[in-house]
């Protein structure tokens, strides 16, 4: 018979009043978790002393999943202390928690919060964050150039100071709050009766407040004409992404408010929220600066546009999509001024490096194929690629749709149609340029890749990206575009499978014995469990309570020979070429790969596990080991 809600507390005397313990009510009551596997997480808590909520022992034992933790902490927030949630995000340790509950009991009239910004062990916009998600409110970017002059300019700024609470945007029968202290009812009733409209409230950081208050003040508190607080904010946005090394902005229409999050590390992160009608009027600037027609938000538009920020000078490929919310923005960042990586630099193992560089760039013709999916990093390693072979005495040309990076000393060409220079006339046209090696951005379809095997017939050597799942699923799809089994036999040289997974962040990075059945899944048996030493990211501020900062690479080169060719022209299965190639051409595999990453110290067992292909079988650690190179 299941546990029913009510009984939890008697079947667990106590799990309240334990680190944690409301955390484990609620996965109790929402039929999360059961009595007996909160038990299980409280023995594991007795013998460590209660040094660890009950969620991160969870967490640890494979039973609860971050996705899931995340979940629960929305749904639930408001049953949670402040200080309770601000431990479960992961911006504090127990304790920590524990030494400022210490603090409040000598502190009175101060809130828990509080305490822990003034011990400075967060930051205020964690507090913003935490008390966002403990009541449901969104969190809003403030700044001077985004509020309304007009309407802040009806408060004192001694109030608005007083109570950390700013009224920034009026709208018909509504007013836009934003407040540090969302429980100062006080604050909010006020201007509520003075505006006669129902205020619709956000949290905001403090720092935020106070230095619109301050701009507000050297201002003369007085209206007039601001400066364009539109291009500030888009100024803003773009900046925070290069700052945090964003991939990608998107800006997301919601229900009277337009949510911004970043792309890090492969993850969103939510960074701010835009009242509805600044959105309107951000997207309507982007859609400028990409030349888009801004007069037609009932279509889907792509547009493009190179600025530089912060010195930093990047392509941005703008893509809207119109959803019932209204038009749904989301921005590709490519850095062109960042430099091209060296080969030495793009995360191989050193085994796979010297392979790669010895028995594929350094083959005078045949085609490379670099393959992987979407942000996978296949563009970062083809540049290194191009640059190791970049020489004095050998004739590079490229096709790229667009070009992003800018390689001294190569041809390079940008795809433009409407200039009669498409993807199609441009390989033909560059043929007749006298290459040694050509780069193609992209294999699109049967002509690119016909393109490329007949360029490498003809003596050259070529560098391209595919988009499939792994190395031997590269070869498969050739043969599915109708490329010919003796020719992809003859002319390809090698492929690379690549995939980027999260590094654990330095700041907090701790250890940890990996979830049994996870670790076992991506190779790493009992004994390896036992005899090693695993790392993960507890989640602090430098790495949004993610426990990733950073990301690396995982890799899988397939070097073609004799066997391998003949199981392709004999069509063998995609099972039968990766056997074939295991056995007779040292393939590892990304999960391999990802695999001797985690015994580095450089990821965690899970990532591999949310990342990388399933490989049927592994190597032992000691081959993987040698086949690495590793101690040479």
């Amino acid at each position: 018979m299941p546990d029913s809600p009510q009984s939890e507390e008697i079947a667990i005397p106590g799990l309240k009043e334990r680190p944690g313990g409301q955390f484990a009510v609620i996965l109790i009551q929402d039929g999360v978790m059961t009595v007996a596997d909160v038990k299980k997480a409280m023995r594991v808590q007795e013998k460590l002393g209660s040094s660890k909520l009950v969620s991160t022992i969870l967490t640890e034992l494979g039973m609860l999943t971050e996705g899931e933790h995340r979940r629960i902490i929305r749904k639930h927030g408001r049953e949670f202390r402040i200080g309770e949630l601000i431990c479960e995000l992961g911006y504090i340790t127990l304790q920590q928690l524990q030494q400022a509950e210490k603090k409040l009991a000598t502190s009175p009239g101060k809130r828990i919060g509080a305490v822990i910004r003034e011990m400075g062990l967060i930051e205020d916009r964690q507090l913003a964050q935490a008390l966002s998600e403990q009541l449901a409110m969104p969190l809003i970017h403030l700044d001077i150039d985004t509020a309304d002059r007009m309407v802040l300019t009806q408060f004192a700024i001694k109030f608005m100071r007083m109570h950390l609470t700013v009224p920034y945007e009026a709208s018909g029968s509504k007013v836009s709050i934003a407040t540090a202290n969302p429980l100062n009812n006080t604050a909010i009733a006020e201007i509520e009766k003075r505006m006669q409209k129902k205020a619709v409230v956000s949290i905001a950081a403090e720092s935020a407040i106070l230095s619109l208050l301050s701009k507000l003040e050297s201002a003369g508190g007085k209206g007039g004409e601001a400066k364009d607080q539109v291009a500030d904010v888009v100024d803003s946005i773009l900046l925070s992404a290069i700052r945090d090394h964003a991939s990608d902005i998107h800006i997301e229409p919601m229900d009277g408010l337009a949510r911004v999050r970043f792309r890090l590390d492969g993850v969103l992160i939510h960074k701010m929220d835009l009242p509805s009608e600044l959105s309107q009027r951000v997207l309507a600037r982007l859609k400028v600066l990409a030349e888009m027609d801004i007069s037609d938000s009932r279509r889907h538009q792509d547009g493009r546009f190179t600025r530089e920020v912060s010195n930093v000078r990047a392509d941005y490929r703008v893509s809207t999509y119109v959803t019932i919310y209204g038009e749904n923005m989301v921005m590709r960042i490519l850095r062109s001024s960042g430099g091209i990586k060296n080969i030495e630099q793009i995360s191989m193992s050193r085994g796979v490096l010297d392979r790669f560089k010895h028995e594929a760039l350094d083959v005078p013709t045949g085609v490379v194929l670099i393959t992987g999916p979407t942000g996978s990093g296949k563009t970062s390693t083809l540049y290194a690629a191009v640059d190791y072979l970049n020489r004095p005495t050998t004739k590079i040309i490229t096709v790229e749709d667009p070009v992003e990076f800018i390689v001294p000393g190569i041809m390079q060409c940008s795809v433009d149609a409407t200039a009669g220079r498409s993807f199609d006339q441009s390989l033909k046209a560059m043929m007749r340029q006298d290459p040694d090696i050509i780069v193609m951005g992209e294999v699109r379809d049967r002509p690119s890749a016909q393109v490329a095997v007949q360029a490498a017939l003809t003596g050259h050597k070529v560098l391209t990206t595919f988009h499939t799942e792994d190395s031997i699923g590269g070869l498969l799809r050739l043969i599915d575009m109708g490329i010919e089994t003796f020719l992809i036999s003859s002319t390809v040289v090698s492929i690379l499978a690549q995939r980027l997974i999260r590094t654990i962040c330095p700041e907090c990075r701790q250890a940890y014995m990996p979830n049994k059945r996870i670790a076992n899944l991506i190779g790493i048996d009992d004994e390896t469990l036992r005899t090693n030493t695993f790392y993960r990211g507890t989640g602090c501020g430098t790495c949004y309570g993610t426990g990733y900062h950073g990301r690396t690479a995982l890799h899988e080169l397939l070097v073609l020979n004799e066997d391998v060719r003949e199981a392709i022209l004999a069509r063998k299965s995609s099972h039968d070429i990766r056997q074939i190639s295991c056995e007779t051409t040292n393939l590892l595999s990304l999960m391999e790969d990802g695999m001797y990453k985690v015994l580095l110290g450089l990821t965690t067992a899970e990532e591999v596990y949310r990342i990388a292909p399933r490989s049927l079988s592994t190597r032992s650690v000691e081959d993987i080991y040698r086949l690495m190179g590793h101690g040479e």
